[in-house]
């Protein structure tokens, strides 16, 4: 807009004029309350009075403007970038001072206070509302559109806060972000064959970031924000099957897909915690339960269970399984969109880890349900996964069970006996399913404990 226009509308929220720069300190301040309005921008004319009369600035422009550009610097917190232009309108010379608020930037402070401008006035914030505008500065990030190294550095500052709102907050918009995407695809989409290909290309990266997140709160020790966070992608677990309705492309698409892709990245997850040796955080992974399902219905049985059973159960009667293995499926999802894999140092090291997490979901749900609680029968809560007895991948995390398992780290705190109990029984049990069902895989071992240690605490002589 040129300043014919501007003068010609006069004073605005967002524009003031000064008669002369004597109100340099004046118009500095409105410059304040201006940018830290909702429009976060301003611009006040210096040579024109409040009554629209054009009376300039005088000559001395140079000195003028150094003079405004330091006291620019002395006076704003945080710094501000500034546009100084001298205009000419009318014989007169007209100083024109604009600046935007910075996208990083919550509220400017003039002279140590924060001022906003309310109509034709000017008040300084208070203590809750520069509280609130600082808090709200994590409200907007778009996790797919900084680096990762961006992302840390905004999770690390999260973190200093110590603030459950500040957290809340943040995983609110994120997972809001998520469904609102989910939602959008479904709504529009013309052509229902190209909805898969459509969320492989806007919902796995989501995922990726998600592990990403899950890494660094492991990483910083960020065990209430990772809790928080698992109870949000629980609920996007639930809420796509509840408040996605998917029916009008049913024959087309199954919402299980989204569901499936949210449990292997979960099981990533679980493969991180375990490979840093933080129990804690792969706990808060395990008994997440699949309350969409219906009473009556044919899944009724997994619906106060696990949803890595849930998964299992239903990704092996659609024949979506490789290798009859969670692992396997797990991996070839990886592979095929090249993600997380370099996080683990090679597809071996995430091999194990993946093992050894559907190990150790699987002896809790055991433990808990059949050792400590009230069922009578493994197949209502476990599935058996060669994942779960490849020997070379899961021994050493068996071992590292048995000698921490009175220290309640990886499993609730049982007896010796019990623990035998569950590791035969669940031996057993896996051993049986497969011998039913023969498959020439090299990973099953039919001749027993390749390991000393664990051979030694079976005997429990």
């Amino acid at each position: 807009m040129n300043i014919e226009k501007i003068i010609q509308i006069g004073e605005t929220q967002s524009v003031e004029f000064k008669k002369s720069l004597s109100q340099m300190k004046e118009g500095c301040k409105a410059l304040c309350g201006m940018l830290n309005t909702e429009v976060g921008a301003g611009m006040v004319l210096f040579g024109i009075s409040p009554e629209n009369d054009v009376v300039g600035i005088g000559n001395n422009l140079d000195s003028a403007q150094r003079t405004l550009v330091q006291h620019i610097r002395q006076k704003y917190d945080p710094s501000i970038k500034v546009s100084i232009q001298i205009e000419d309108y009318k014989d007169k010379k007209i100083l024109m001072l604009s600046a935007k608020r910075s996208k990083d930037v919550r509220y400017y402070e003039y002279g140590g206070r924060a001022f906003v401008k309310e109509g034709s006035t000017k008040r300084c914030l208070s203590i809750q509302e520069k509280e609130s505008l600082n808090n709200s500065r994590f409200d907007k990030i778009n996790i797919l559109e900084i680096s990762e190294k961006e992302l840390e550095e905004k999770l690390f500052e999260i973190f200093k806060q110590k603030n459950s709102f500040i957290e809340i907050r943040f995983l609110k918009n994120i997972f809001a972000q998520i469904f609102s995407t989910l939602k959008e695809e479904r709504n529009n989409l013309s052509d229902k064959s190209l909805l898969i290909d459509n969320l492989n290309k806007v919902f796995i990266p989501y995922l990726n970031r998600i592990f990403i997140i899950w890494k660094i709160s492991n990483d910083y020790d960020a065990f209430d924000f990772t809790e928080r966070m698992i109870d949000s992608l629980h609920k996007l677990y639930i809420d796509v099957f509840v408040d996605l309705n998917f029916e009008k492309l049913k024959g087309t698409f199954d919402v299980f897909w989204i569901q499936s892709k949210i449990i292997f990245i979960v099981y990533c997850m679980g493969a991180y915690s375990i490979l840093q040796d933080k129990s804690e955080f792969a706990k808060l992974l395990i008994n997440r339960t699949n309350p969409f399902i219906e009473d009556g219905s044919r899944y009724d049985f997994a619906k106060n269970l696990s949803w890595f059973f849930y998964t299992i159960v239903k990704s092996n009667e659609k024949k979506l399984l490789i290798k009859k293995s969670i692992c396997h499926t797990v991996l070839g999802f990886l592979e095929n969109n090249n993600t997380v894999l370099d996080v683990f140092s090679g597809v071996e090291k995430l091999s194990d880890k993946l093992c050894q997490f559907d190990y150790f979901q699987c002896i809790n749900e055991v433990i808990v349900k059949v050792i400590l609680g009230k069922e009578k029968y493994y197949d209502t809560v476990c599935f058996p996964s060669f994942g779960n007895f490849y020997m070379k991948r899961t021994e050493p995390f068996i071992e590292e069970i048995i000698k921490t398992y009175d220290q309640e780290k990886w499993i609730p705190k049982i007896s010796k006996d019990q623990l035998i109990s569950a590791i035969e029984s669940l031996y057993k049990y896996s051993e049986n399913s497969f011998n039913k069902n023969p498959l020439e895989i090299s990973c099953w071992v039919k001749d027993g404990w390749k390991s000393t240690a664990i051979k030694d605490f079976m005997k429990n002589d």
